[in-house]
């Protein structure tokens, strides 16, 4: 028998549901771009991948010259100053790009072009995708376009071959190969790809960024004014994610898919400094070149808002958009450092900004934790500041969303507005889903602090990852959903307007106990490191050694609530640090304290439970394990209070978080319908292995009611994974009951039901 719990929702009492809560976050990472999202079929068309990108690339990277004599990169006048290669194929000679897990399905269509020259009389290109071939002269002189429509046939994906015959000798360079819509035009967007973004309906669309926004070094900062523009003079740049960014999905294309999706732009601009990752850390724009930093940053808001008459106005009509795009929010600076030069940067940019452009909702950053002393400075500076909204980001673990629903209730709604720029719960699993879908409800409660969420990242091409979790996987053929991206599509597609309270009466709460009893281990990742004078709880441990691919070393078991170790660290070989891991095996909880984390640049203490882990306490920055350095390590576990001592300077004092998880939670709000009457857009998540029956009761005198059910369920908690489709999918039902309905919640579910009276 199903468990029963009780919904009563109450009086709306005047709070209004955010109305851009739920968006979506795009960065080019994962090859969410180029390779995904960006319609564009063939690889490395520019021939401007270098080692810069990644060690082993270059200009002919993606291609294969036959014979490889017959194809040369030249930089001699080039196409344009911001695409400085092209290749020089000199016939007979074939020129084959496979592209992106090669480039066309037998029975498409697709757009070539390119540019090209040649000297004397003329010469011959000939293209095709395993159809009938395209035969196209080219004319004698400068550089020229040159496009046709080729057909692919014959056996399986074919590769783009290009062949030039004996006699010519041609420059080519912006080759492409793009599916062609439905009105005749090449398209700028894979189409799956863009479905599953409308799908989403999403209110806003940030970008570019995450850390692309502010980049690796001054010169890779993400400038708005190199991305617009035809193809071939657009500035491409090294990735910091370790590939090449075409940037053919630039501010124009960015303002393009939010017309499609219908979102707001919510474009983050670098805040005066790069990413605090830059070897060396955070640089800042020289004070000389600040003025024209923040006066391009206020002619991003001209070219997006500006009248035809004004400068960037007109720059926007000319490619193609004389409407504006209708900007509201800008952000700031992404997870940066709170230093002196940060501060002057920011001011400065929000400084303009508020005089020239006081409709815009400045966004500020705080960090890439939602707690620590990234995120206390950043609350610290905007307070002062009085900015209008900050971007906090936080990627945890299932049981810290489950303990965090209520996190903003302690929020003050008279200071700065929050923006959730990246959250998401450390899997793809069924569970990780459900508890988001929690804290997404925990956030609609609070309209009058959480403005605007995304989860990130969005799109990961499978086999092309830098970072898991992801919302979208995809292979060339295929869209793999995860089964957060049908969590996000449920609370969004279904939105209330006017905010009701709700009581939950019948769902247990889950405790959260210290680790129990287990073992503590040594283990060292990718280098070899030595221990020595080791003392566990006051006995003498012989001397170990880790190294690359082993298991690591046992000491001996613990009690993880009372505990203390010490010991000396030396390493011999290898760039990175060590971990200590005490407690039980997953999927029961345990510790594990990083030194040497993050690129060896920190310390943090992490917790894992069921089966996934995040950062508890840290990353606090640290000079970094040294090869042939002893450092010295002690560990005291007292209760839930967790220390940390690195050569004698006490670097983790914290106490772990026990409040219990509440993984039975409802939300509603209603709206008004199509024919004026009031709906209820009732949300309730059973992250519990029970099944469960919750009567929900509507304010107001009895009546029949109808109610169309969206259920997401069907699979254990531990079922999904990274690069795999969802294994659930939502499935539709109606009920019908007086004064409320009773809602079935199948184990581990989100259900989303909209009701109505009469």
């Amino acid at each position: 028998m199903a468990e029963r719990i009780t919904v009563q929702i109450g009086t709306h009492e005047g709070a209004e549901v955010a109305p851009d809560l739920w968006g979506l976050f795009i960065e080019d990472l994962n090859d969410a771009l180029d390779g995904g999202l960006n319609a564009e079929r063939v690889r490395n068309g520019d021939f401007e991948f270098n080692a810069a990108d990644r060690e082993s690339w270059h200009a002919l990277t993606g291609w294969t010259a036959t014979p490889a004599d017959r194809a040369a990169i030249r930089e001699d006048a080039p196409v344009h100053r911001n695409n400085t290669h092209h290749v020089r194929l000199t016939g007979p000679v074939t020129l084959v790009n496979e592209g992106y897990d090669a480039a066309a399905d037998p029975g498409e269509r697709l757009r070539f072009s390119c540019f090209a020259r040649t000297s004397g009389e003329g010469a011959r290109l000939v293209a095709a995708l395993g159809g009938e071939p395209a035969e196209l002269d080219v004319a004698p002189g400068d550089w020229h376009p040159i496009e046709a429509d080729l057909d692919a046939a014959g056996e399986g994906r074919q590769a783009l071959r290009l062949e030039i015959p004996a006699g010519s000798v041609i420059d080519l360079d912006c080759v492409s190969l793009r599916p062609i819509g439905t009105d005749g035009r090449a398209l700028t967007f894979r189409p799956d790809l863009l479905q599953s973004l409308k799908d989403l309906a999403p209110s806003f669309i940030r970008f570019p960024g995450g850390c692309v926004a502010h980049g690796l070094g001054l010169e890779n900062l993400y400038h708005w004014k190199d991305t617009i523009g035809p193809r071939h003079e657009r500035a491409q740049i090294p990735n910091v994610w370790g590939y090449h960014q075409s940037r053919q999905i630039g501010y124009v294309e960015y303002f393009e898919l939010c017309q499609a999706t219908g979102a707001t732009p919510v474009p983050i601009v670098a805040a005066g400094v790069c990413c605090q990752n830059y070897p060396g850390g955070a640089v800042p724009i020289p004070d000389a070149e600040m003025d024209q930093y923040v006066h391009d940053v206020l002619d991003l808001v001209e070219f997006a808002n500006g009248d035809t008459d004004t400068t960037w106005g007109a720059r926007r009509a000319e490619l193609g958009h004389p409407e504006p795009f209708g900007l509201r929010y800008l952000g700031v600076g992404n997870e940066d450092q709170i230093t002196d030069d940060f501060r002057d940067r920011y001011a400065r940019i929000e400084d303009a900004l508020r005089a020239a452009h006081p409709e815009i909702t400045v966004i500020g950053t705080t960090g890439p934790q939602p707690a620590g002393p990234d995120y206390e400075a950043g609350w610290a500076y905007a307070r002062e500041r009085g900015t209008d909204m900050v971007d906090e980001h936080g990627y945890m673990n299932p049981r810290w969303f489950h303990q965090n629903l209520d996190r903003y209730a302690a929020y003050d709604p008279t200071e700065s507005k929050v923006y959730i720029g990246e959250y998401a719960a450390r899997s793809n699993t069924v569970r990780s889903a459900l508890a988001e879908a929690a804290y997404m409800v925990g956030l609609e409660r609070r309209p009058d602090v959480v403005r605007l969420a995304s989860y990130a990242p969005l799109l990961a091409r499978v086999g092309h990852t830098q970072w898991v979790p992801d919302l979208i996987y995809f292979t060339a053929d295929e869209v793999l959903p995860s089964a957060s991206y049908f969590v996000q599509r449920m609370f969004a597609e279904e939105r209330g307007t006017r905010l009701h309270p709700v009581a939950v009466e019948g769902a247990p709460l889950v405790p959260v106990a210290i680790p129990a009893a287990g073992t503590v281990k040594l283990r060292s990742g990718g280098s070899e490191v030595e221990y020595a004078d080791m003392v566990l709880d006051g006995r003498p441990l012989p001397d170990a050694r880790t190294g690359p691919g082993d298991e690591g070393v046992p000491l001996g078991g613990i009690d993880p609530s009372s505990c203390e170790l010490a010991f000396t660290a030396t390493r011999r070989a290898g760039e990175e640090g060590f971990t200590m891991v005490l407690g039980p095996e997953a999927p029961q909880s345990f510790l594990e304290m990083h030194i040497g984390a993050w690129q060896n640049k920190s310390t943090t203490v992490v917790r894992s439970d069921d089966g996934v882990s995040c950062d508890i306490h840290g990353g606090i920055p640290w000079s970094g394990v040294r090869t042939g350095e002893p450092v010295r390590i002690a560990v005291r576990l007292d209760g839930p209070r967790v220390r940390l001592w690195v050569d004698g300077q006490l670097r983790h004092d914290f106490e772990q978080d026990l409040r219990p998880e509440e993984r039975v939670v409802a939300g509603a709000a209603s709206r008004t319908a199509a024919d004026g009457s009031q709906e209820y857009v009732v949300r309730v998540v059973n992250a519990q292995r029970e099944r469960r029956t919750a009567a929900v009761a509507l304010p107001g005198p009895g009546g029949p009611v109808t109610a169309v059910v969206r259920t997401l369920a069907g699979a254990g908690p531990d079922e999904g994974a990274p690069h795999a489709p969802s294994p659930v999918v939502p499935e539709d039902s109606k009920v019908h009951g007086e004064g409320g309905v009773e809602l079935d919640l199948p184990p581990w579910s989100l259900t989303v039901a909209v009701l109505k009276a009469g």
